[in-house]
């Protein structure tokens, strides 16, 4: 019996049904839910896969992170760029159908192609196809004769003389010419009419121009006659566009100006000008001109000359000179001797004047380098111009050296042998002038000083300008970013300088304009070098006040008020380093300083009055902005008004030390006379500190109506200062008191006026009513409530208050973002655990691979060591001693 055939339509199905999967039951997690609520959809993730889940995340970083892992160190990559590799939604078969397709429709375009879309070669990025063939290049005028010879010469030179010979006969009869100087002579008038070319070129050009210029104005009258009717004769009057309209066309536009340079850029800059500078100003001292420096660098290379290096003897050379438009020979010199005399004596006349022009320029280049740093840029800028000009007009001369004068032809022909160096322009006694003023000159560069007694010696028999001079080129010469230690140098020159600015005010009489233009240094050095700096005046103060305790200690704690060099030194460091820090490592002792002076040194004579006031003008450009109070200041300033009031015999006056109630200074500021007219001068510290100074002199109504006005002065700035503080009272109620108590008839009117604003201040702000102390307002707290809220529909979620449509919005993109920060931060920590895990098996890999070989190479070092060995005890066998 035959076997029953399957229907071939069941085979297919049933290839193309997917076997069902066995699905593990240990593997599925079941989420059970504590409560079942009716109504509620279950949710989708109520049950899940994790193994399964947890494999298609490791498949998923194997494909993707593990590649880019172990491509890290690459740079190389393979960029699949076939038709449809990337789309998805094409089958593999598809794919392949697309990219033969395509191959097919490339193939009949170019089967009977010839030329088309075949490479074209390129140079410098263009097509050699598209770049212009210049077959015939154009030829400038100057080289259109391209160098060749006249027919005549070319008949006469190279062809000619076979019958008759023309050189005999040109020279009448005279021995013949040598070769070298008939070519010679072709030069010279190849270059003589190349000379006259140009001259009419430039003739040609003038009258060009010229005949430009009139056609213009012709034409402007004749497109005037036929536009204009007798009604338009008179120009009409430009609007107010017309004005804007010319205003923009005329109005200045931009430059492009070179880019920013950089301070080190500068400071390179300005070393390399200073040395320039010296490097002449010895040449100078030495006698050299510049002119001769020139010459000896000039080189001159003849027109045949074929840069071979080849050097033959120097043999006397004719030189062709024209006069009329005809050249004369060696023989036509003699006729004209009187005229050569009479030029030579024009041209010794005329170097004499450029010698004194050169003399000239010297000096003023000295004068100009004894001014400012912008004055010193200018003249340089100026003598790279004229050394730009002078090196144009030696080109221009060495061009038509041969044909420029008559002199040189004549004299080269009367003395065949080596030419002579010119003759300098400055005669000796120029010469010996130039040098004595380039010794006189202040050099350029300097060395830097290792202490003070270098940098005194730099500085000693010269004036100030001079002084600030050295100091600047001081500076630009070691500035921090040409060399490695300039920055120690300059740390050395701010000490040293800083010792010369006080000594400065030691002198008599006391150098402050020197001082004063020396702070701009000093702060820039400080500013390049800031703990240094603040180092050496920490040791300045320290120093003065060690001796200030000193004279305390002998003294039974009372000091002398310090010089005026001390003055000088807590008035730099206001300048130098900032005052209104809470602390500072400069300004902190220097204040503290200042308030041990004011409180234990006793005023016993004028010169303490100024110095105290002094100190308490510093005191308040300390704590101008901190608003510090410094209370041994205004007790100063109480004193002295205590100084210069009158005094009850039957009571003492409250005052605090150094002040006393009872002593014989107690009426050193109390006017003798009236004075209501009288100006009144502020103090000059020089004046008053100068030690040839009679004391005598200052004791006078005047100095004393200048301290009291100084006094009312400081106290308003004082009182405006410390307006704000809760003890304003306390602080300026003995301040007001003693102002009761002085002689106000006697002063001016000006003064008169100052002290009783200053007191009318003091009333109305010590008037105003302060608030008591007491504890901060609170809101009470209110008491806890007992009833219960009842709510009608109890829900167990929290019940959302009903916003808005955008809150609602916002809240969901909220919570959104939450999900999504989560899962994104879960999704890191997955790919840094597998990057860990591939990592140790990189790791135990390359461990293993090393055990491995280690293994081997144990094995075969026991290999050889059996080896040996064997070989060693088969010797010792076969050995029969």
């Amino acid at each position: 019996m035959a076997k029953k055939k399957k229907n071939l339509a069941d085979k297919t199905r049933n290839k193309k049904r997917d076997p069902e999967k066995k699905v593990n039951p240990f593997e599925i997690k079941i989420n059970r839910q504590k409560q079942k609520v009716m109504g509620r959809k279950v949710s989708k993730h109520d049950r899940g896969m994790p193994g399964l889940s947890r494999s298609k995340g490791i498949q998923k970083r194997k494909a993707t992170l593990l590649q880019e892992y172990n491509q890290r160190f690459k740079s190389n990559k393979f960029i699949d760029k076939r038709f449809g590799e990337n789309d998805t939604s094409l089958s593999v078969e598809e794919k392949m159908m697309k990219r033969f397709a395509m191959e097919r429709a490339k193939e009949k375009t170019n089967k009977f192609s010839l030329n088309e879309d075949e490479d074209d070669l390129t140079h410098f990025g263009q097509s050699l196809s598209s770049i212009e063939k210049f077959e015939e290049p154009l030829v400038s005028e100057d080289e259109e004769d391209g160098g060749r010879i006249d027919a005549d010469m070319v008949a006469k030179e190279h062809f000619g003389g076979f019958m008759t010979n023309s050189n005999h006969e040109e020279l009448g009869g005279q021995k013949q010419k040598s070769w070298k100087e008939r070519m010679e002579e072709i030069i010279a008038k190849s270059k003589k009419e190349k000379y006259e070319r140009q001259a009419e070129k430039e003739k040609t050009r003038e009258l060009t121009e010229k005949l430009d210029a009139e056609w213009k104005d012709v034409m402007k009258l004749m497109s005037g006659s036929d536009k204009r009717g007798p009604e338009d004769n008179f120009p009409s009057k430009a609007d107010d566009f017309d004005i804007a309209v010319r205003e923009l066309k005329f109005e200045m536009k931009g430059k492009a100006t070179d880019k920013l340079k950089s301070e080190e850029e500068l400071a390179k800059e300005e070393k390399e000008r200073l040395d320039k500078l010296e490097a002449d100003r010895h040449r100078r001292m030495k006698g050299i001109a510049v002119e001769e420096e020139e010459e000896k660098k000039r080189v001159h290379f003849s027109a045949d000359d074929l840069n071979d290096n080849f050097s033959v003897d120097i043999q006397p050379r004719f030189h062709a000179v024209f006069k009329d438009g005809k050249m004369k020979m060696n023989g036509d010199e003699s006729e004209d001797e009187n005229d050569e005399e009479e030029e030579s004596e024009d041209d010794e006349d005329k170097e004499d004047d450029d010698g004194d022009d050169d003399d000239e320029e010297e000096s003023e280049e000295e004068e100009d380098g004894e001014e400012s740093e912008k004055d010193k840029d200018d003249v340089e800028g100026n003598d790279n111009e004229e050394d730009n000009e002078g090196s144009d007009d030696d080109s221009d001369d060495d061009s038509y050296k041969d044909i420029d004068s008559e002199n040189e032809g004549d004299s080269d022909s009367e003395k065949p042998t080596v030419s002579q160096p010119k003759k300098s322009t400055l005669d000796l006694k120029e010469r010996k002038k130039v040098m004595d003023e380039a010794r006189k000159e202040l050099p350029y560069t300097f060395p830097a000083p290792k202490d003070y007694d270098e940098l005194l010696d730099l500085l000693q028999e010269h004036s100030e300008k001079d002084q600030l001079t050295i100091i600047t080129r001081l500076r630009k010469c070691h500035h921090v970013s040409l060399a490695e230690g300039n920055k120690q140098k300059l740390e050395t020159l701010f000490s040293c300088l800083v010792q010369y600015f006080a000594d400065l005010a030691l002198q008599q009489p006391p150098q402050l304009q020197l001082m004063d233009k020396l702070v701009p240094h000093l702060y820039e050095l400080c500013q390049g070098s800031q703990v240094s700096a603040a180092q050496v005046l920490v040791d300045q103060i320290t120093e003065r006040q060690q001796e200030f305790q000193a004279i305390c200690d002998s003294r039974k704690g009372r000091g002398l008020y310090p010089a005026l060099d001390t003055l000088m030194l807590l008035k730099l460091v206001a300048i130098l380093f900032p005052t209104s820090d809470f602390r500072h490592a400069v300004t902190t002792p220097a204040i503290i300083f200042i308030a041990q002076m004011l409180a234990e040194t006793s005023v016993k004579h004028e010169r303490d009055v100024a110095v105290g006031l002094f100190l308490c003008t510093l005191v308040l450009e300390y704590v101008s902005l901190s608003k510090r109070f410094v209370p041994e200041c205004v007790n100063f300033l109480h004193g002295l008004l205590f100084l210069a009031s009158n005094k009850d015999p039957n009571k003492y006056a409250s005052v605090i030390p150094p002040f006393r109630p009872v002593g014989k200074f107690n009426d050193l500021l109390v006017v003798s006379k009236t004075k209501k007219k009288a100006d009144v001068k502020m103090l000059k510290m020089s004046k008053v500190l100068n030690v040839e100074m009679d004391i005598d002199e200052l004791r006078n109504d005047d100095f004393r109506l200048s301290v009291i006005k100084g006094c009312v002065a400081l106290l308003s700035e004082f009182q405006t200062l410390y307006q704000e503080l809760p003890s304003y009272r306390e602080i300026f109620s003995p301040i007001l008191d003693m102002m009761d108590k002085l002689p106000v008839n006697k002063y001016p009117l000006t003064l008169q006026e100052s002290i009783k604003d200053l007191q009318k201040t003091l009333k109305e702000r010590s008037s105003k009513s302060r608030m008591q102390v007491s504890m901060p307002h609170s809101k009470p707290k209110p008491l806890k409530m007992f009833e219960p809220k009842i709510e009608e529909v109890f829900e167990d979620r929290k019940k959302k208050k009903a916003a808005s449509k955008e809150e609602n919005e916002k809240g969901k993109m909220k919570h959104k973002y939450k999900k999504e920060l989560k899962g994104a931060i879960r999704e890191i920590r997955k790919d840094t655990q597998f990057l860990a895990r591939e990592q140790l098996n990189e790791q135990m890999e390359k461990d293993a691979e090393r055990k491995r070989k280690v293994k081997e190479l144990y094995g075969m070092l026991a290999t050889q060591e059996g080896d040996y060995k064997a070989s060693k005890r088969t010797k010792k066998n076969n050995n029969p001693f």
